[in-house]
């Protein structure tokens, strides 16, 4: 028997409410690893919100949601580990206005606040300074 790829995805009455209001609401899924999930609407109609908050990006207001047997958004940070998103026009584009340096800066902070894992604890007893010359090692490769 094939061992279908990818994680399952249930949501029920999943809504996420922002400042400027409901970017979705009472969204329901049930679908299988493996399965093709075809989102559709006008443009500002949540699409892209409701991906991201599947994928462990965006917390969810109402509802409940679990994605690879990992409740949102109390396991987000596992689900961020697990899932990925393609590119989205106007989401994941590189700014044009920032340098390469600035865009890997960039990157650096979303990966020490929304990393893979919490640091190793040998990690956390370098000197802080250390830790900082390291990221700029890095980012400077």
């Amino acid at each position: 028997m094939d061992d279908p790829s990818g994680l399952d995805v249930v949501a029920d009455g999943l809504g996420l409410k922002g400042p400027r209001g409901w970017a979705f609401r009472d969204v329901s899924v049930d679908a299988g690893p493996g399965a093709l999930i075809a989102v559709t609407g006008p443009s500002g109609s949540g699409r892209t919100c409701l991906l991201l908050a599947l994928t462990g990006r965006m917390k969810p207001t109402e509802g409940r949601a679990v994605v690879g047997g990992l409740e949102l958004p109390r396991r987000m940070a596992a689900v961020r580990r697990r899932s990925g998103l393609a590119h989205v026009a106007g989401v994941t584009d590189l700014e044009p206005a920032l340098t390469v340096a600035e865009h890997l800066r960039e990157q650096e902070l979303l990966r020490r606040r929304f990393g893979d894992a919490l640091p190793r604890p040998r990690q956390l007893l370098r000197p802080r300074a250390e830790r900082r010359r390291e990221r700029r090692r890095h980012i400077d490769e």
